[in-house]
């Protein structure tokens, strides 16, 4: 309920802004310039657009902490989050927004949670997720956002205990 009247008040504060903003630019440009209107009406619109997305990220992530999103639906670069201790949480790279590249998660004591390759937002390469002590739980491959080959299950010893083979997110066999 906090967040809900929250949210709302950091919506209203940032329209009251973006009307100074405009008034201000309007005020200050020639009309008989339509070049320079249309330029800053562009800005705005674009400022606009970039707090919104900024807003709604910061309020999906604290409804859901593992939540990965870019800073904007065009970012291109790298990705870095990390737990109130300091430790790397998530790594990886966005292009034009989307995941892209090998990704890593980690739990809060620095060791590997996951690894995972994405190809323009599909999962695409291999997958493996491991327990908090560092062990393998298990290992499998994505193929354009599917399940492929062969995927293996691991107890918290390390010992095989099934291995599963897919085809286009079909389980084919499983022993």
């Amino acid at each position: 309920m906090q967040l809900n009247e929250k949210n709302r008040n950091l919506k209203g504060i940032f329209i009251k802004v973006c009307i100074c903003f405009l008034i201000s630019l309007l005020t200050n440009c020639n009309p008989d310039d339509e070049k320079t209107l249309k330029a800053k009406e562009k800005i705005i619109a674009d400022s606009i657009s970039k707090v919104q997305q900024k807003i709604t990220v910061d309020s999906l992530k604290r409804l859901n902490p593992l939540l990965i999103m870019p800073p904007d639906s065009t970012y291109t670069g790298d990705y870095v989050d990390k737990y109130k201790n300091g430790i790397t949480k998530f790594t990886g790279q966005f292009r034009f927004g989307k995941r892209h590249g090998q990704w890593m998660s980690f739990y809060n004591n620095g060791l590997p949670w996951s690894e995972l390759h994405y190809d323009k937002g599909l999962r695409d390469g291999i997958n493996k997720v491991y327990y908090e002590d560092g062990k393998l739980r298990y290992t499998g491959f994505y193929k354009q956002d599917q399940r492929d080959s062969i995927w293996q299950f691991f107890d918290s010893i390390g010992t095989l205990q099934k291995t599963i083979i897919y085809n286009r997110d079909k389980e084919v066999l499983n022993k």
